[in-house]
């Protein structure tokens, strides 16, 4: 049973996509790993949403089959993110409070110096 290209390109670009999504769901779900039972719970929720997916895109965009091009290109999208992405914009998102605490400072000192 032959695949055309064009379909391999639209499940690999799928694949790509619903790779993302699922790291991006992952990042969601990382304020809630504080406590053991709170991990556990999304950790679990994860894996609903992870089982689900690669159900859907199985049944949806691969006919009935997860070939294994989609999986690697899944893992590989969202590796990249977890590994590459993810700490870079985490870093920049951790500053934004000091940032925004910084300028309140500094308009607080800029009103006592004008009154």
């Amino acid at each position: 049973m032959e695949l055309p290209v064009a379909l391999q390109l639209r499940e690999l670009e799928l694949a790509l996509a619903l790779g993302l999504g699922l790291a991006w769901s992952f990042e969601l779900l990382r304020p809630l790993r504080r406590g053991r039972l709170s991990a556990a719970l999304a950790d679990g929720l994860w894996c609903v949403l992870l089982l689900l997916s690669l159900l859907g895109f199985a049944l949806w965009a691969g006919r009935g089959r997860l070939r294994l091009f989609a999986a690697a290109a899944m893992g590989l999208s969202g590796g990249l993110w977890l590994g590459l992405i993810s700490p870079i914009l985490r870093r920049f998102a951790g500053k934004i409070p000091h940032l925004v605490g910084r300028r309140e400072k500094n308009g607080k000192i800029l009103e006592k110096l004008g009154k």
